[in-house]
């Protein structure tokens, strides 16, 4: 249990190096125009000159390096939680670490699904996207509520003392 937050750093740096080669591999076969933001019934609805598809690549490597930024100084001034959460840094490391997992998953699958819908072999979004923006959205309320449980527990605590 104490490596875990390594083992989830490494799958999400692998699924950053599969986005890079992902787009890499089909960047020459993609058409002129590629789809970057889809509608409400998951059908393209905006497309943009091929080569801003690496935009896609950036934004993973930016959103891995700040997270793998604050799960190496958990006291960081970006980093709102709750400090009796930060004075347990074993168990903050591992909640950016399942964060960072689904953020690079999500983004994995967006990349992947935004080029293969360019290459035309789909022609919408996969459900997968809305069920791991719901897993987010859950883990961002669980963190919260947990957030609340721990600031009225020491807040209880200090009047008692």
């Amino acid at each position: 249990m104490k490596k875990l937050p390594f083992y989830l750093q490494i799958i999400a740096f692998c699924l950053l190096i599969f986005i890079w080669d992902y787009i890499f591999m089909n960047f020459r076969s993609l058409p002129v125009s590629v789809p970057v933001r889809l509608g409400w019934d998951e059908k393209p609805s905006f497309f943009v000159p091929r080569i801003l598809i690496w935009l896609f690549a950036a934004v993973a490597s930016f959103i891995y390096l700040l997270n793998f930024y604050l799960t190496k100084i958990i006291n960081s001034l970006f980093l709102k939680m709750p400090k009796n959460n930060k004075k347990e840094t074993r168990k903050a490391e591992r909640t950016l670490s399942v964060f960072q997992l689904i953020v690079m998953l999500l983004l994995t699958v967006i990349t992947y699904e935004s080029v293969s819908i360019g290459l035309g072999e789909n022609d919408a979004l996969s459900p997968i996207n809305n069920y791991l923006i719901v897993v987010l959205f859950l883990g961002v309320i669980t963190m919260v509520a947990y957030s609340v449980r721990i600031a009225k527990r020491t807040g209880s605590q200090n009047l008692t003392h």
